[in-house]
């Protein structure tokens, strides 16, 4: 186990912590191991806080990974000469991900290693049946630098985001279903999540099921602001 944290590394397994909650991962899944965020994502975040910069992050990320509190994937086997005669059977991480460890996850659990600024959020990247969405990255949070931030954004680009992501579903968007997005914005500041829920799932209808990894999480963090207030 490690010892006394950094305040980078803490603001890392903090980030991670924050992701695997946010998704409902469970128990089983630190375990066999699941797939995090990408590793330049969780960076990014990392490094918009305070005075973190590129050096800090890596020098923190790697201590972690020394002291097995989190770990890269995915898991590649070691593609042996075919003119050698020697076979190495060895498998290696192609460090495209991160993610927590039991013992990671005990650790950004105790007080002492909760990290002293307010962590970014990160979705990860998703692959949705039946969608547009393969391999769509968004991000979430005060100030990440990704693809869709809702905290920095006012009430009326988080609509028109949610809306084209209806629209790249192929489906029309009335004016009706606008007030009702809205509605479910504004429902969401308000903190009432079972209401704003039960808006966007009216107006995305059949698609809700496969939408609803992308968009709800746009709406949860309004939620989460909300309730810090």
């Amino acid at each position: 186990m490690a010892g006394q944290l950094d305040d980078a590394a803490k603001q890392i397994l903090g980030t991670l912590l924050a992701d695997f909650s946010d998704r409902g991962l469970t128990a089983q899944d630190l375990k066999k191991g699941y797939e995090g965020p990408k590793i330049e994502a969780l960076a990014t975040a990392v490094c918009n806080v305070a005075d973190f910069d590129t050096v800090d992050f890596e020098i923190a990320f790697s201590d972690l990974e020394k002291d097995k509190l989190i770990k890269t994937g995915p898991m590649a086997m070691y593609d042996n000469d075919r003119n050698s005669s020697v076979i190495i059977i060895a498998s290696f991480s192609k460090r495209e991900f991160v993610y927590l460890t039991e013992d990671g996850y005990k650790a950004a659990k105790k007080a002492p290693n909760r990290p002293p600024q307010r962590v970014q959020r990160i979705v990860n990247n998703l692959t949705i049946t039946g969608g547009q969405f393969s391999n769509l990255q968004l991000g979430q949070g005060e100030s990440v630098s990704q693809s869709m931030s809702v905290t920095t954004e006012g009430d009326s680009e988080t609509v028109n985001k949610l809306i084209s992501i209806l629209e790249s579903q192929g489906l029309q968007v009335t004016e009706q279903n606008r007030a009702d997005i809205t509605s479910a914005v504004a429902a969401a500041n308000e903190g009432d999540g079972k209401e704003a829920k039960s808006l966007l799932a009216k107006v995305c209808g059949p698609v809700w099921e496969s939408v609803q990894p992308v968009m709800w999480p746009i709406l949860g963090e309004l939620l989460k602001r909300s309730w810090d207030i």
